[in-house]
């Protein structure tokens, strides 16, 4: 995604608007984050930031887009690693643990998950949102796909199982951040971990 388009015209880089958007759901919640909120903690006006970005939830949007990409570029190097490396003689779980440290919420304040349960609320009745969402989930698969191949070359059927393990890490990410917090994560590590063990 484009993240320059505008810039030279905002009082504000566009990439320091949609951080600090992160900022304000981790420290206040998702609910006191409005355009005029924001607009007051960057030192501009709410009208401005409408100009830009149309309504809060077009704003919530490109936040999570810009979101995505910080976390497409944190598996980058996991799934470059495992892709470079010479054929494994065994299964390497703990990459692919990496990538799951990766996806799960970390805490009760995780920004990305806070804006993704909101935003997959309101998915059913706003089909951009609704495309834009099966785009970044259809990111994580493709990726999460070509890693299990790397990194877990004995393990069948990796398209199913990229399903069924990312409607798990959904699963967990919920509960860590509707009260789970990191007890939750290291659980869900765990069931990873069970969850594509191979037997002898």
């Amino acid at each position: 995604m484009t993240r320059t388009r505008s810039n030279r015209r905002m009082e504000r880089p566009r990439e320091q608007v949609l951080a600090a958007t992160l900022e304000m759901v981790a420290e206040e919640g998702l609910a006191k984050v409005t355009m005029a909120s924001l607009a007051a903690r960057l030192g501009t006006s709410g009208g401005h930031l409408l100009y830009y970005f149309g309504t809060r939830n077009g704003l919530l949007l490109e936040t999570l887009r810009w979101s995505e990409n910080e976390y497409a570029a944190q598996r980058a190097p996991i799934l470059a690693k495992a892709e470079d490396a010479a054929t494994p003689e065994t299964d390497d779980v703990d990459t692919l643990l990496a990538f799951t440290d990766v996806y799960l919420a970390v805490d009760e304040r995780d920004p990305r998950w806070l804006l993704w349960l909101e935003l997959w609320a309101r998915a059913p009745y706003d089909a951009e949102l609704a495309a834009a969402q099966r785009a970044m989930d259809d990111e994580w698969h493709a990726d999460l796909v070509r890693l299990l191949a790397a990194a877990l070359p004995s393990l069948a059927g990796r398209e199913a199982v990229s399903e069924r393990l990312r409607a798990m890490w959904d699963g967990f990410s919920i509960g860590i951040v509707t009260s789970g917090g990191t007890t939750l994560r290291e659980r869900a590590l765990e069931h990873t971990r069970a969850a594509v063990s191979v037997t002898g």
